[in-house]
């Protein structure tokens, strides 16, 4: 078994875990995801994946103490232990901007992703702020033009728990 309680995924074929159908929402993920090396489990009917940093989209800005923060924290546990959270389609990240710096600033090539379509019922977003009212439109926008909004901006909310994965940074490239 692996971290997080999750059963490790066997050599598959796209399609094969009954959490792949989000790969084939992106015809760029099921040309450069390969199942037998980058799904690392299913999280319901989601799949957590290996994919490329340079495909993600990010929506928001980051908090420069919070990013130093969880650099310090992610070296000194070796390990990235949650998953960010992409929308399936556009690839913008939802959840996990600082981790997904902290990579990046670390050289790393690969992010532990949990993919979902935004038109999945099972997700929904609201504000962490009293001042702002996001929508998913919103959010999109901004991951899609690089019109970055404010950090914590945006609060995304799964019908799941969003599993530890405990990818040690080794295997991030």
């Amino acid at each position: 078994m692996s971290p997080g309680g999750l059963q490790p995924q066997a050599r598959v074929e796209l399609g094969g875990l009954p959490c792949c159908g989000e790969l084939f929402r992106n015809p760029v993920l099921s040309s450069v995801i390969d199942p037998q090396r980058d799904v690392i489990c299913c999280a319901g009917s989601y799949p957590v994946v290996l994919i490329p940093l340079e495909l993600l989209h990010p929506h928001e800005e980051v908090d420069w103490n919070r990013l130093r923060e969880l650099e310090s924290e992610i070296l000194s546990d070796g390990l990235i232990r949650k998953p960010i959270l992409v929308e399936s389609e556009t690839l913008v990240i939802l959840d996990g901007h600082h981790r997904v710096r902290v990579l990046e600033k670390l050289r790393k090539r690969l992010v532990p992703a949990l993919l979902i379509s935004y038109e999945d019922p099972c997700l929904r977003v609201e504000s962490w702020r009293d001042d702002w009212v996001v929508t998913k439109d919103l959010v999109l926008r901004a991951g899609l033009t690089g019109r970055l909004l404010p950090h914590k901006t945006s609060r995304h909310v799964l019908c799941i728990d969003i599993p530890l994965v405990d990818v040690p940074l080794g295997t991030l490239g």
